[in-house]
């Protein structure tokens, strides 16, 4: 365990801090999505598996773990959720990204789902795309499931040098030996790729309502791309770009053609014994949520909507597979954040 000296509280104060400002913006991070890291010593503090950043300063959310212990594990190849490598005595497991925030050498790893990030990850192009815009000293790597499986093809990738990370339908990572520079780092590059392109898309005329059965219509201003009649986005609406969005919202938002199908779908759901989709889509008329929807679901929503506006409808998306789907909605790991959530 790492003494608690003055300065080592001070670092961590500082640490808790910067957490807690990137997980105030949604634009970064959202619900329980994101996490950071600070090596001291022999220890690394992480937040912890299904944590709230935006928790930084008010809770314990952060979870000290053996790095030497977690860096030889990487170094064999070891798949291992790292729950015997903790030191703190809080009930708490770490991340699920704890491998890759160990292989990084830098003192401070910041990993957020930055949505102008993940618009400009999204396409058969991103990393010529994103290259050209941030420049080639970025490393860009191919989208693969969350953990050590991700961690592993970082190694193959990355050089000892590498501060700022793209990861395919999925985020950013930016590490640094400074705090305030790696922070300052990571904000700049999220704002070189923050555009919106599709605040002015073609909207259909209402002139009369619909209903869901235990759903609320979301008929407001915030909500009015889902009332869009360009086809490209319609098709982005039942699909799914990035892992939280498969975790919280599942495999693409439902899209019905009137709300009869979609109260024969939820009654289907029922009788299966199938929780209903948090939201779903009448054409025409919009998006619907569920009486039962969570925090987190509507936060994923709202960084849904964000990214469907940053997103450019002339590029070519590269959508999840139904694997990659299942991969995320079986693994353990997630199942144990979203009981937390």
């Amino acid at each position: 365990m790492v003494n608690i000296n003055s300065s080592v509280e001070e670092e961590l104060k500082n640490f808790k801090e910067i957490s807690y400002k990137l997980g105030s913006n949604k634009n970064l991070v959202q619900a329980a999505g994101g996490n950071t890291s600070i090596k001291l010593d022999d220890s690394m503090f992480i937040k912890a598996s299904g944590t709230w950043l935006e928790d930084s300063l008010k809770k314990d959310i952060f979870v000290e773990v053996n790095l030497k212990s977690i860096q030889k594990k990487i170094s064999n190849d070891v798949d291992d959720n790292f729950v015997e490598d903790i030191i703190s005595n809080n009930d708490l497991r770490p991340s699920t990204e704890t491998s890759f925030h160990a292989l990084l050498k830098f003192k401070y790893v910041l990993h957020v789902h930055s949505t102008s990030i993940i618009a400009n990850a999204v396409y058969v192009n991103s990393e010529k795309l994103l290259k050209q815009k941030l420049g080639k000293d970025i490393v860009f790597v191919p989208y693969i499931r969350p953990g050590v499986p991700l961690t592993n093809l970082m190694k193959s990738i990355i050089k000892s040098d590498t501060q700022i990370i793209i990861l395919e339908n999925h985020g950013l990572i930016v590490a640094g030996d400074s705090l305030e520079r790696t922070y300052d780092l990571l904000i700049e590059t999220h704002d070189k790729l923050d555009q919106v392109y599709n605040d002015s898309c073609p909207l259909y005329d209402i002139d009369d309502e619909v209903e869901v059965t235990d759903y609320i219509f979301k008929n407001t201003e915030k909500y009015r791309i889902f009332q869009t009649s360009d086809k490209k986005l319609l098709e982005i609406f039942s699909k799914s770009l990035y892992p939280d969005h498969v975790i919280f919202l599942g495999p693409g938002v439902p899209v019905f053609k009137s709300s009869d199908d979609a109260n024969k779908f939820n009654s289907e759901m029922k009788k299966k014994e199938i929780k209903p989709p948090p939201f779903l889509i009448i054409e025409k008329y919009g998006l619907f949520e569920s009486n039962s929807c969570i925090d987190a679901a509507r936060e994923m929503m709202d960084c849904f909507i964000e990214i469907l506006l940053r997103v450019q409808l002339d590029n070519e998306i590269k959508y999840f597979t139904q694997n990659q789907e299942n991969e995320l909605l079986n693994w353990d790991a997630e199942i144990y954040r979203q009981t937390i959530n």
